[in-house]
C-alpha cells in the first residue's frame, strides 16, 4: 500500500505533480508513477505522504489571505496590483499563490462555482487541524484562514 496524494488541484493534475509513500512500494510502483507524475517524493512511511498534503494546504490557504490582504491594500493605495505581483515574484514574499492570485480568485466564474472553491479550500484545512489537536499543536493562522477563505474568495 502507498499514499500518493496530488498537490495543485485540477491543474496539479493536469501538470503531473504527485507525492509519494513507502520507498519498497514506491519504487515498485515508479514505472507507472512516472506516465502521470513529473515529481514523485518520497517522504517516509506510509500516512506521510497525506500529511504533506495537509501541510500544502495550509501553506495555499495563508498564502491565499496574503494575496488577497495585498491587492486589497494595493486598491485602497493606489498601487497596481499587477505591478506589485512583478516585484513579489523577485522577492522573499514570492510564493506560487501570489504569482497566480487571479487563477484561485477567478471572479469573473458564478458565485456558486466560487462557493464551491471556497468550501473545498476550507474543508482542506479541517484533517490539518485535526492532527494539530491531537499531536497538540496550535495552528492560529489555518484556523483563522478556514474561517476566511469565503470572504477572501470573494463569496459573501
Amino acid at each position: 500500500m502507498i499514499d500518493v496524494p496530488m498537490s495543485g488541484g485540477q491543474k496539479g493534475a493536469q501538470d503531473r505533480q504527485l507525492a509519494g509513500g513507502e520507498v519498497a512500494v514506491l519504487e515498485k510502483c515508479r514505472p507507472v508513477f512516472v506516465t502521470s507524475a513529473s515529481h514523485i517524493f518520497h517522504l517516509g512511511e506510509l500516512g506521510t505522504g497525506a500529511t504533506a498534503k495537509m501541510l500544502i494546504q495550509i501553506v495555499v490557504c495563508l498564502n491565499m489571505i496574503a494575496a488577497h490582504e495585498s491587492e486589497l491594500l494595493c486598491d485602497k493605495t493606489g498601487l497596481d496590483f499587477k505591478s506589485f505581483q512583478k516585484v513579489l515574484h523577485v522577492s522573499s514574499g514570492q510564493s506560487n499563490v501570489l504569482d497566480t492570485w487571479q487563477r484561485f480568485k477567478r471572479p469573473e466564474e458564478p458565485e456558486a462555482v466560487r462557493r464551491q472553491r471556497a468550501e473545498v479550500f476550507e474543508k482542506s484545512l479541517s484533517p490539518a487541524l485535526e492532527l494539530a489537536r491531537e499531536v497538540g499543536a496550535s495552528l492560529p493562522g489555518t484556523t483563522l484562514a478556514q474561517g476566511l477563505l469565503k470572504r477572501v474568495l470573494e463569496i459573501d
